[in-house]
């Protein structure tokens, strides 16, 4: 205060009523008038070269102030009218004019933070900081230095509030441009500026808390709004970490637990392939240290919800794991009395989609239990829970083994008739299954290898069929529903199984026929059938209808041959050659059928290694040679199938000719080999070079 009344005893009352009306020109919002009044005492002290015609610092804090309250008027206008938006009750003007004025208020805010961050330079600039420091505007045109307007920390903070009110509002209204872009990295070089001057212990700067908070916050409104494509979202979370690590370096700053609960928000929303475990970091840190005696940092709900939802989304085999971690933590925080706040449907429920999409193979141990303890703390699941637990059911019965995978087909199917019999009285939670729910428990079916089980299957499948005749689009049965009881059929052991899976599939054809393009066989439906009838042989020891499900199988291949969408393949050949040799005696008549297989697939271009090797199994070393080895031609010193036999496998190699390097059909020797040329084993190892974790390959060739 005394170094204020020193300074005012050289100001002229001229020039004090000048000051005192920019000022009064921000307090009362008029901030045009107030930056008119201040720039022109600007220009005037560099015109007559009086630094003690400048305007005081008190002023430039009043404009300051002023932009920024100006700024929060303008987002508290922009929120109201978002939310109006939103609900679309009471509009004040059209939806589309609502946007459009969200984004010149959002335009207006970025000016007001450019205004703000004008007047700091000239801060700068007029007291010399720019002479220690480098300006931020670049070459200072004048000398004329007043060491009075010396910038504090206020100044600074406010103008990295500034920038943040500007990349948050073009975040909230989708509003973007080269200048709120770049908002975020302004605010970070201020910051910056900061953490310099601190160093000088004369300067009387150094960042707070907030600084950092503010920094942080702006870094996390790049994976949200118009800018928030794939590589803002992943960078949003990795700079203000960056931020949140400077702070918790600092000597004399500890991060609180709003800085935290930031941070989990920004990794929970990106996209890296670490963001859960970032998230979970922090929040394990926060449970750490309010377990020491921190009552502050005490986790919400909300905190733990966001990093299980993170974990939900993660490709990653653990996922399961880490989100069961997670819920168990909070539920025993619960446990202990150490907090009131309670899992709720969305925690268990994000813990149940993240073990629908782990590739564990006994991740499903656990879901009676998540769901017994929500029963036990009155929680009703609702049908994203129940979809979920059904999905990780047939997911295990597809990879555990034998008995335990029958175990996990057979809770699939209690877990569907506990959803419909919740369906049928819930009142509190909407319980509806769907075509999807139906399809799971089919495809868990079909792992019984069971016939009670493959006509449970069809009865499923039915009755998706009849709900859909009946008008309900959410039981419309999918190519994957078919499918699945094919499947079903073709695993059961029962002796009429390929005809079963065959009616399956005609009524497939007819479903589609009759609109559903969402059951449009494709080739894995039709290999599906094929499948089936080969292993006719395990179900039936009648040599008449062995010759049947052949008969159906080879009927199969030429409808799929007149398709101009699923023709055959590879697989489909060597299908058809399993089938062969299943359903037939060895002899002259399976010899036959062999060769004429083997020969249709020549024909159509589709001999793989797979093909060429289960044909050379099965027949003898005369009829392989005929077959083949006399068809054969050398090709580097090796006997070559033709390249006619491999010309449509759908993939082509890198060859060496005198034109230089081109591409060609594969090369496959008579003993199943690929034959690599020289140009295709430089391009792997180039592959190899280019990988990160291959650094080991490039001192020379494997």
């Amino acid at each position: 205060m005394a170094a204020s009344i020193n300074i005012s005893l050289f100001i002229s009352p001229l020039q004090n009523i000048t000051l005192q009306q920019i000022i009064t020109h921000a307090e009362s919002g008029d901030i045009t008038a107030a930056q008119d009044v201040l720039t022109q005492m600007h220009a005037d002290a560099i015109s007559q070269n009086d630094s003690d015609q400048f305007a005081d610092i008190d002023s430039y804090t009043a404009v300051m102030n002023g932009l920024i309250d100006q700024q929060k008027q303008l987002i508290s206008s922009i929120g109201e009218e978002l939310n109006e938006i939103q609900s679309d009750l009471n509009s004040t003007m059209p939806n589309r004019l609502s946007s459009e004025s969200n984004e010149r208020g959002a335009a207006k805010v970025m000016t007001l933070a450019e205004m703000a961050n004008e007047l700091l330079i000239q801060m700068e600039d007029v007291s010399g900081v720019s002479d220690r420091y480098s300006s931020m505007r670049g070459n200072v045109a004048y000398k004329l230095r007043n060491a009075n307007l010396q910038p504090t920390s206020h100044h600074y903070d406010l103008t990295i509030t500034a920038f943040v009110n500007a990349a948050t509002v073009a975040r909230d209204t989708n509003y973007s441009s080269p200048a709120t872009n770049n908002a975020p990295y302004v605010a970070q070089r201020w910051l910056q500026r900061m953490e310099t001057l601190a160093f000088d212990p004369y300067s009387g700067v150094s960042p707070s808390v907030d600084s950092y908070y503010h920094v942080m916050e702006a870094y996390a409104s790049l994976g949200n709004g118009a800018v928030a494509m794939p590589a803002n979202k992943n960078r949003a979370p990795i700079l203000a970490q960056a931020v949140f690590d400077k702070l918790k370096d600092s000597t004399n700053l500890i991060p609180t637990v709003r800085e935290h609960r930031l941070l989990i928000r920004a990794w929970s929303n990106s996209t890296c392939k670490e963001a859960a475990y970032k998230a979970m970091g922090l929040w394990m840190n926060m449970l750490r240290l309010f377990r020491a005696g921190d009552e502050e940092m005490e986790p919400r709900l909300e905190d733990g919800k966001m990093v299980l939802e993170a974990w939900s989304r993660a490709i990653n085999k653990h996922s399961a794991r880490r989100a069961q971690t997670v819920l168990n933590a909070m539920e025993k925080l619960v446990t202990h009395k150490k907090t009131d706040v309670r899992p709720d449907l969305d925690c268990y429920k994000y813990v149940l989609i993240a073990m629908s999409r782990s590739k564990v193979p006994d991740v499903g141990a656990n879901v009676i239990d998540l769901f017994n303890t929500m029963e036990e703390d009155r929680i009703f699941p609702d049908t994203a829970c129940f979809d979920a637990a059904i999905e990780t059911f047939k997911n295990c019965s597809r990879r555990a083994k034998l008995e335990e995978a029958e175990t996990y087909a057979n809770a699939a199917e209690m877990m569907l008739k506990r959803m419909e019999r919740e369906h049928d009285r819930s009142s509190v939670s909407a319980v509806l299954p769907s075509s999807t729910t139906y399809t799971n428990v089919i495809q868990a079916l079909a792992v019984r290898k069971t016939e009670k089980a493959a006509i449970t299957a069809d009865g499923l499948l039915k009755s998706m069929e009849k709900k859909y005749a009946e008008g309900n689009e959410s039981m419309k049965p999918t190519r994957d529903s078919y499918v699945g009881v094919i499947h079903a059929y073709g695993n059961s052991g029962a002796e009429s199984s390929y005809i079963h899976a065959n009616e399956v599939f005609q009524r497939m054809i007819t479903q589609h026929s009759n609109g559903n393009e969402g059951v449009k066989p494709d080739v894995s439906a039709y290999h599906a059938l094929i499948r089936a009838c080969s292993r006719a042989s395990m179900n039936t020891s009648s040599p008449e209808q062995q010759r049947q499900a052949l008969v159906l199988a080879i009927a199969t291949i030429q409808e799929m041959k007149k398709s101009d969408l699923n023709r055959p393949n590879s697989k489909t050949y060597l299908l058809l050659l399993q089938c062969c040799i299943q359903l037939l005696p060895p002899g002259a008549e399976r010899a036959k059928a062999l060769r004429s297989i083997f020969r249709s697939c020549c024909k159509d271009g589709l001999v793989d290694q797979q093909v060429l090797n289960e044909f050379q199994s099965v027949v003898s070393t005369d009829v392989y040679h005929n077959e083949v080895v006399h068809s054969a031609h050398d090709y580097n010193g090796a006997k070559a199938l033709p390249e006619s036999w491999t010309r449509n496998l759908g993939y082509r190699v890198r060859t060496q000719t005198e034109d230089g390097v081109s591409k060609r059909n594969p090369i496959i020797s008579v003993t199943g080999e690929v034959i690599a040329s020289s140009a295709y084993n430089d391009h792997r190892m180039r592959r190899r070079w280019s990988k990160v974790n291959q650094k080991l390959l490039q001192g020379g060739r494997m």
